[in-house]
């Protein structure tokens, strides 16, 4: 027996408003927007393995699972979702990983990179108090 080989996509949801925002509809979305892309075929190659893995409502940052192959019809149908359930969010893709702890690593990475970013636009009276909260936190 051969083993079904799978593909995880790191996407970040940014929708319009962040409160009340809600996962549910992710995958019905993903569905949706691969159906419109890429018809019948598209979803009938997909299905298999195809779930959302795991999101984080903090970061935004969601993991969805795909048939290694099928995950390019995936990928080129997340920039055409436009509402997650009956919001309106758009889809980004941020990495293609082989396993979910390379997703993860990739996502430490990521937010490392994002901290240093917004650590660099601090004025330096925010920046003080940021290294304080940060020494705060350690402790």
């Amino acid at each position: 027996m051969v083993r079904f080989k799978k593909r995880y996509l790191v996407v970040e949801v940014v929708p319009e408003r962040r409160e009340g925002f809600r996962w549910a509809g992710l995958q019905a979305a993903v569905v949706s927007a691969i159906k419109k892309i890429h018809g019948d075929f598209g979803v009938a190659a997909t299905t298999p393995g195809f779930s959302v893995r795991y999101h984080n409502k903090g970061t935004l940052v969601a993991f969805i699972s795909v048939g290694r192959g099928a995950h390019r019809l995936v990928a080129s149908a997340l920039p055409f979702i436009t509402q997650v359930g009956e919001q309106p969010a758009t889809v980004r893709s941020l990495h293609i990983a082989a396993s979910m702890r390379h997703g993860f690593i990739f996502l430490q990475k990521y937010h490392e990179k994002k901290l240093k970013e917004m650590e660099e636009s601090l004025s330096p009276a925010e920046m003080q108090r940021w290294q304080q909260a940060k020494q705060a936190a350690l402790i």
